[in-house]
């Protein structure tokens, strides 16, 4: 043990020796890559796009590590009217050509993101109806209605500002591969499936980071990943496997960190008619199949929470108490309920989707999920592709036959974010098929109601119908481990954001 410590410093003195020479790098390791710069044509997870972008753009709100709200591109905020607020913006904001950073930035970011369908996630700003520039440094957006939660959809993905003069002068696709922003890391270098290499912004307005260079590193396998780290390939690795910790632990040279998560793994179903999955029944029998506390235990390693509905402590208007940390498995009422269906030992057959690369332990997770179903008589088929693969084939093809075991996350930390997909016109309908006219009736409801107590009440009914009708079922909250070189003082976030202006050489 002592020559193991003793390697893994010498291991740590050279890579520093190296960045020294070279100036400061920063090399993190990420399963998938980036699919370009758009700032606002993305839906990936904060760990993929969102964590690269946010190093080199920036919001009018910026959240801390512990959720609360600070000034960003925006120094200040209030509400003016029910439906209009007043923002000031930070003067002295350079882009990273050099030009002034202004309020027909913000109306040009905002404008598209709300009124552009064809974008991500144009559904969770399609509530702003336009942005009033009153100077150069104020604006007073207006929205459809009281939004009770415009602050939060500012300060999440797809909200970075982008730079009008510069898409106006080169258009959005050479935009998407050759961005500038205003943020602490400028755009250098982008080779597909490799690497994002950024540097340091001389002029940003919170100051130069500590790092000359971030380097961004495609790795999707989680053992190239770990070895990389512990040979002081990288020095910071997302993702890492829960058999991994003691490895990292030991070699002297990297530690491993546990990054608490807003994020949910879960199963969605095609509820469509004609599938087999279409049955309430089989939905139910499958939920109760599954031993939520086992998944963790036995293939996170404890590194989890059981939840019943997509939410955590920390989620606005969710009914916590009533779903979290709840666990229905029953496998004898999961038999009756498939022979309330029809279906004895061996008559049904379920296809699970499953992917690699981008969550952690997600293709164990789906080979055991099967083998509980197994356990109750249902026989299974399983395909786990490549991340890009399944998101380009299955999820945004809308081609899976009856499940797919994956997760999803809460930027916006608020219920109606969580459940805003399941909307009768919302971006899973087509993946689904599930419509109900009484949740979409009490999500449109939320969307403007500014009382807390009556904003919650009807999220939690709508919480109740997702839960019961079962167009997915949530299996737990996610802890991730994240592991981190000896030679880099840096801490993740429970927002999961690199955020690596806050890293700094040890």
């Amino acid at each position: 043990m002592r020559l193991i410590r003793t390697a893994g410093t010498l291991l740590a003195a050279l890579a520093l020796t190296v960045v020294g020479a070279q100036g400061r790098e920063l090399v993190i390791a990420q399963g998938v890559d980036v699919k370009g710069f758009d700032v606002h044509s993305h839906g990936s997870s904060v760990t993929a796009e969102e964590s690269v972008l946010v190093n080199i753009f920036d919001y009018l709100v910026w959240r801390t590590a512990d959720g609360d709200f600070e000034p960003g591109l925006a120094t200040s905020w209030e509400p003016i009217a029910p439906d209009a607020w007043r923002f000031t913006l930070r003067e002295g904001v350079l882009w990273h050509d050099g030009e002034p950073f202004t309020a027909e930035d913000v109306e040009f970011t905002l404008e598209r993101i709300s009124r552009d369908e064809s974008l991500t996630e144009y559904e969770n700003y399609r509530q702003i109806r336009d942005v009033e520039v009153v100077n150069d440094h104020e604006v007073i957006i207006h929205t459809h209605g009281p939004d009770p939660i415009l602050i939060s959809r500012l300060s999440r993905l797809n909200s970075g500002i982008a730079p009008k003069h510069y898409v106006e002068a080169v258009g959005w696709e050479e935009f998407a591969v050759n961005p500038i922003g205003t943020g602490p890391y400028r755009f250098v270098e982008w080779r597909r499936d490799d690497r994002v290499v950024l540097e340091a912004f001389d002029d940003h307005w919170r100051g130069r980071p500590a790092f000359d260079r971030l380097v961004h590193r495609t790795i999707p396998e989680d053992s190239t990943r770990v070895g990389e780290l512990v040979t002081g390939g990288v020095h910071v690795a997302g993702n890492v496997p829960v058999q991994d910790r003691d490895r990292i632990a030991a070699s002297g040279v990297a530690r491993v960190e546990l990054q608490p998560s807003t994020f949910v793994n879960m199963i969605v179903f095609n509820v469509r008619e004609g599938t087999e999955t279409a049955d309430p029944r089989v939905r139910e029998a499958i939920d109760l199949a599954i031993d939520r506390e086992l998944l963790v235990e036995g293939v996170m390693g404890g590194l989890g929470a059981v939840t019943a509905a997509r939410l955590n402590p920390g989620i606005n208007a969710a009914p916590v108490d009533q779903y979290f940390g709840v666990n229905p498995y029953d496998p004898e009422a999961a038999v009756a309920k498939l022979a309330e269906a029809g279906y004895g030992p061996g008559e049904l057959t379920i296809k699970l989707y499953g992917s690699s690369g981008r969550h952690p332990l997600l293709p164990e997770q789906t080979e055991i999920i099967a083998a509980m179903l197994e356990q109750v008589g249902i026989d299974t088929e399983i395909e786990v592709l490549e991340f890009s693969a399944y998101t380009s084939r299955v999820w945004n093809a809308a081609a899976f036959e009856h499940l797919v075991v994956t997760g999803l996350g809460n930027s916006m930390r608020d219920n109606i974010f969580a459940m805003r997909a399941l909307l009768c016109d919302g971006s899973y309908a087509d993946r689904v098929g599930w419509c109900n006219e009484r949740f979409d009736e009490l999500m449109r409801a939320a969307e403007t109601e500014v009382d807390p107590a009556k904003r919650a009440a009807m999220l939690h009914e709508a919480t109740h119908i997702v839960a019961t009708e079962r167009p997915w079922i949530t299996l737990f909250q996610q802890q991730n481990l994240v592991g981190v070189s000896e030679s880099v003082d840096w801490r993740p976030r429970a927002d999961e954001l690199l955020w690596m202006f806050e890293a700094k050489p040890k």
